[in-house]
């Protein structure tokens, strides 16, 4: 082999080499992410705080709208369905 085909086989082979260290970086690298985001960092916190976070807060929404639904049907007396419904009585009677 004369040394031009030397040169173009140690150039391919370092290009080759290149192309496959750059893939298992970036392979790594999103690994590295995916770990972090699970696990956390002190800036953001990992999956399993933000999913008991994020039931938390449902849990919080649920509760008020038990007390949103309470209010609009009638329980004997002291929802606000059942004060609509004696304004609307005493209107009405009164005409």
């Amino acid at each position: 082999m004369n040394p031009l085909q030397w040169i173009v086989l140690i150039g391919a082979a370092l290009s080759a080499l290149i192309y496959i260290i750059n893939k298992v970086s970036k392979l790594f690298k999103t690994w590295f992410q995916f770990i972090d985001d699970w696990y956390g960092t002190e800036d953001k916190p990992g999956i399993t705080k933000r999913l008991n976070d994020g039931q938390e807060h449902f849990e919080k929404i649920d509760a008020e709208l038990a007390i949103i639904k309470a209010e609009l049907f009638n329980n004997g007396g002291s929802s606000l369905r059942d004060s609509i419904d004696r304004i609307e009585r005493a209107v009405t009677k009164d005409n």
